[in-house]
């Protein structure tokens, strides 16, 4: 009898036990134990990123991102979790605010919209409202692309706002302040045959010793007036993050050329005349004034990181730079294509 009731009384405790474990599972204020069992991994620019969710609208917007890209690198994978709640709100948000210290950034639309990356590691998550990832545009641009390639350029690229196109194994990169036209003259010498790589971001690997930079020619995107410029793209105004934009992939483009990654040979400095012919020209730029103008980093100067950016950027620098004025396309164009074949024939 009294083995039977120690045994009752043992099976009893072993049922609190699990009752209490059971109401723990259940108690989750932070949403840690939301199940995200849609997984996709995926390589953008060649690295491997893993992404998990709870949605397959996720994972069908980051195949739509990504999909064409094959994997290239073998570097631990960065992760990425998106978690979309239930909220009530049609709204959709206002673009996040991006904001940084030491190895955490985060970013902030709303209450029921942000996100935090550990710069570091190469982790990041996400609670979005199943309006904000309706809205695919949006999603992509602010918080499904924002944050994989924040997490790639803390862990493996340093990226410089430029195009880039290439001509006789001569990669040239296109630099520039918003308006000085990087994104038209890409697309300018692309219909002249040459090959077309990035549109506005052109990213270098880090912890290499060459100058091939990575980008991502799957599309173009212009301001609207440039259809004045080049009619064959006039219908393909969208409404991208509340303002209008002409976007094109480059698939619709049957003349394009188009290479994931070439290697630099000439750093140009983009400057738009807007009237005064005579003032076009090339002008050679100091290897200080490059690395300058080139140098972009805007991540806490705490990430181990820092150092190798710095590196990557001076190589870039290292390749000869000049500053192009122009006006006219074609007559600029001209100029590259014979400093390319000068360059070219000094070996």
């Amino acid at each position: 009898m009294n083995h039977v009731s120690h045994t009752l009384r043992r099976s009893n405790r072993s049922a609190r036990v699990v009752n209490r474990a059971q109401e723990f599972e259940g108690f989750d204020p932070l949403g840690a134990r939301t199940g995200l069992r849609h997984k996709v991994v995926l390589f953008p620019y060649g690295f491997p990123a893993v992404i998990k969710t709870n949605d397959p609208w996720v994972v069908r917007n980051a195949e739509l991102s990504w999909g064409a890209y094959s994997r290239r690198f073998r570097e631990t994978p960065i992760e990425l979790r998106i978690v979309v709640s239930e909220c009530a709100s049609r709204l959709l948000p206002p673009p996040p605010v991006f904001r940084a210290q030491a190895n955490l950034l985060t970013l902030v639309s709303d209450a029921d919209n942000y996100g935090c990356c550990d710069l570091a590691t190469g982790f990041g998550f996400a609670n979005l409202t199943r309006t904000a990832i309706a809205h695919g545009d949006f999603f992509r641009y602010h918080f499904l692309e924002g944050m994989i390639y924040t997490l790639l350029d803390t862990k493996h690229l340093a990226t410089v706002h430029a195009a880039c196109v290439g001509r006789n194994e001569c990669g040239v990169l296109l630099v520039g302040e918003s308006g000085a036209g990087k994104s038209s003259f890409a697309y300018a010498c692309s219909r002249r045959g040459w090959t077309y790589v990035s549109d506005d971001a052109s990213s270098l690997v880090i912890r290499r010793t060459n100058r091939t930079v990575l980008g991502n020619p799957r599309t173009f995107r212009f301001r609207p007036s440039v259809a004045n410029l080049f009619p064959e793209l006039e219908g393909h105004v969208k409404d991208r993050n509340g303002k209008p934009t002409l976007e094109v992939r480059t698939e619709q483009l049957a003349h394009l050329k188009w290479a994931h990654e070439y290697e630099i040979g000439l750093v140009i400095f983009l400057k738009r005349n807007g009237s005064d012919e005579d003032a076009e020209g090339l002008v050679p730029v100091s290897r200080s004034e490059r690395f300058r103008r080139l140098f972009q980093n805007p991540w806490p100067s705490e990430l181990a990181i820092h150092e190798d950016r710095t590196a990557a950027i001076a190589r870039l620098a290292d390749a000869p730079g000049y500053e192009l004025s122009y006006r006219n396309f074609d007559r600029a164009i001209n100029r590259l294509e014979q400093l390319i074949a000068d360059r070219a024939l000094r070996g």
